[in-house]
Order: C-alpha cells, then structure tokens, then sequence
C-alpha cells in the first residue's frame, strides 16, 4: 500500500489561484473600463462648455454695442376724438391743441406706461367744405399733433351736424385693435344735434350700438347748453357704454402753468437734441423737433412729460437711438445716405462715441424730467380738486380725464391703473 506522501504528482499540474483573486481580478478590469468611458463623455462634453463661457475677443477699432433693453409688453390704450369743428367750436378746438399733449402726458404717467394711439375725426355738415375729415389711430403724437393743428373752425350757420357719420365713422373706420385688453374709447365733442332726415344709411344710435358691442366706449361732451343736444348725447352715452359730460361752449379748459414748466422746457429742448434722425422718417423727426421748439413752455412741459415717460425724445419714428435700443436696426447695415448728419463719414469707433454720449445725457436728462414731471402732475391734479371743490364746472380736459378713468376701471384685464 502506498502512503499519501507517496502519491505521484500530475506532470502538468494547474495553478492554484484563489477564487478570491480571480473576483478582484474582475472588478478592477471592469472598473477600469468605466473610467475610460466617463473620461471620454466627459472629453464630448467639456469643449460646449468650454464655447460657451468663452469671452468674445474684442477686436481693435470695432465700438462697443450699444446697450440693448429689453422690450417690455405694455398696456393699450386707443382713443379716438370726433370734433365738431363748425364756426360756433373755435374757442373748443383752440383749446383742445393747448391740451393734447396734456391729455397724453396724463395717460402716460399711469402704470405701467401704456401704449397710447389716437385718431381723430373733425365733421361738418353737408354743405361745408367737407363732412368728415378723418385720421386714423396712430401712435405718432406729434403727427397726431400736427394734423390737429390743421383743424379750424367753420362752416355750419343751422343747427344740426352731420353727428352720424361722424360716429359712425369713428367706429367703423379706425384701425381698432381686435384685443379685447385694450382700453378702447371715443370722445363725441359737439354743441348741435345731429341730423336724422338724411336717410344715407348713418344712424348714431346703431354705431354707438355697435361702438359698445365691440368694447368700444363712447363717452359723449356737450359744448353749451342746447337741450336738444344734451338729449341726444346722453343717449348716446347710455347706448355705447360711457359717459355724459358738459361743459362751456369754448371748452371751458383753463391754461396750465405750473412753477416747473420753465425747467421742463429747457430740459424738453436739451433732450430734442439728443435725436438722431435718419432714414425714411429724418424729414418727419426733423419738421416734429422744430415745431416742438417753438411752442410755449406749458406745452414742451407736457411734451417731454409724455415722450421721457416712452424713454423717447421724438413721439414717432425716425430716432437711431430709439431703434438700436429697441434692437430694430443694426448701425453697420445702414446704409451711409440713411446715416444721421452726426454719424456720416466717421470711423464706426467715433460713431459709436457719438451715440454712447448721446444716450448717456438722454439718460441723466431722463432722471431730472421724470422727477419735475411727477411733481407737475401732482400740482396740475391739486389744483383740479380746488377748482372742483370751489365749484367750478370742468373744462374739455377734465371732463375727459375723469371719463378715461372710468373706461380704465372698467376693464381691469388691461393691467392698466390710472
């Protein structure tokens, strides 16, 4: 019998290696192997972050861009002026140019700024030189402005007016916006009845019918005291949804002067300045500037009160400045016949000095003209509430404030508060 010790051993034996180690063995290949993966993941993604957080190089002789803010959605508000413009309104429509900027300087200091449009309409009567002479809503003031001058008083001599066309038209043919948000009103102005024997398809009870069904107030002031007219405007503004007022047959609107309006002047010509007027509408910014600079300090208060709450200095279009922060224009795609006189035939270095200086005064300017405006605005209301409490009655741009209230109460979804 052979011993244990004795047991012959196999000529090619196999390694004794622990399962133990076989398993590490496992793990660290495999371990291994992940690691290569995420360095390679990691490799596919860091050269995108990499791009991203990279600064610009800034390259030599190139201006900086211009400060670009962001556009904010403002509340609208559309209103539409149907005047009486006959022999017997001069002392009304001379009244109504002293105040549109002060109407519009109004609407403005509400919150947040609106969006603001007006069309008007003058009307006569058959006979006259025209029956209806209409501009349609525009966010233009100061073409609003300028077509407003135009206006004078004439004609008429019998009492009723053509009232239905004219309503009629100022709902049916002015660019109303479809939203129903927008604070939508029309101011009838008149002292004479309308006609209701022409039977030419205008009837003012189904415009201001319809003025109401499409959101549309109409708010109806009485120049004078005929009791035929106060008749009619009262239905009128039962009919579309506003408000009756009277007032004196000149319009009743008492001049504003206020101790800020030399200052606001000054500044209101000093921030004119900082324009630059370019392209199709240099004409219109031009002609708008100059007209602005020669009206009288109350009106340039009431002006710069309106276009500095915009962040403006001009009511429409046609300002560089307005359009690069507004990110419609790029200054190196301009061509050099659409250049401002300031920027023509300077290095796009110098032209971006002129503009960076330009912006920074409209920006110091706009500081001190909010500041006076707000104190203006708060010495023009003051001294309606004395006058109102003294009972005195309201004039034309009272009695419209006080009905644009209204309209804005009543429709809160426009997030406006006035």
């Amino acid at each position: 019998m052979t011993s244990s010790s004795e047991i012959p051993r196999s000529p090619n034996p196999e390694p004794k290696t622990p399962r133990r180690r076989r398993l590490l063995t496992y793990l660290l290949v495999g371990a291994g192997l992940l690691s290569a993966a995420g360095a390679l993941a990691a490799r596919r993604v860091a050269p995108a972050r990499r791009v991203a957080s990279a600064p610009t190089p800034a390259r030599e002789n190139t201006p900086q861009p211009v400060a670009i803010a962001a556009l904010e959605q403002r509340p609208r508000v559309e209103m539409v002026f149907a005047l009486d413009t006959t022999g017997s309104m001069g002392g009304l429509i001379a009244g109504a140019k002293r105040k549109i900027w002060s109407l519009a300087s109004f609407v403005a200091q509400g919150q947040p700024t609106p969006d603001l449009r007006i069309g008007l309409i003058g009307y006569r009567d058959r006979g006259d030189d025209y029956v209806t002479r209409r501009f349609d809503l525009d966010d233009d003031l100061d073409r609003v402005f300028k077509h407003l001058h135009g206006f004078s008083a004439g004609g008429g001599g019998d009492t009723p007016e053509h009232v239905s066309r004219a309503l009629s038209e100022a709902v049916g043919k002015m660019s109303w916006s479809s939203d129903p948000t927008v604070v939508k009103v029309i101011y009838l102005v008149g002292d004479a009845p309308p006609h209701t024997d022409y039977q030419d398809g205008y009837n003012f009870r189904d415009a201001a019918r319809e003025a109401a069904q499409r959101g549309i107030e109409v708010h109806a002031v009485r120049c004078g005291n005929d009791s035929h007219t106060e008749k009619v405007w009262r239905l009128i503004a039962q009919l579309g949804h506003g408000q009756y007022s009277t007032v004196e047959q000149s319009g009743g609107m008492r001049e504003e002067h206020t101790p800020y309006d030399e200052e606001l002047a000054r500044l209101h010509d000093e921030l004119s300045g900082t324009a630059l007027a370019y392209g199709e509408h240099r004409a219109e910014v031009v002609a708008a500037q100059a007209a602005a600079a020669a009206a009288p300090a109350p009106i340039k208060a009431a002006r710069v009160g309106f276009v500095n709450r915009k962040g403006k200095a001009v009511a429409g279009k046609g300002d560089l400045l307005d359009d690069l922060r507004d990110n419609k224009v790029k200054l190196s795609e301009l061509a050099a016949e659409a250049l401002p006189a300031e920027l023509r035939g300077l290095p796009q270095a110098e032209q971006a000095a002129v503009i960076a200086s330009k912006q920074g005064k409209r920006q110091s300017l706009n500081k001190r003209i909010d500041e006076l405006t707000r104190l203006r605005t708060k010495h023009i209301a003051e001294q309606e509430r004395k006058a109102e409490a003294a009972g005195a009655s309201d004039g034309f741009d009272v009695a419209a404030k006080k009905s644009l209230r209204k309209s804005v109460r009543g429709k809160p979804s426009s997030g406006f508060r006035l």
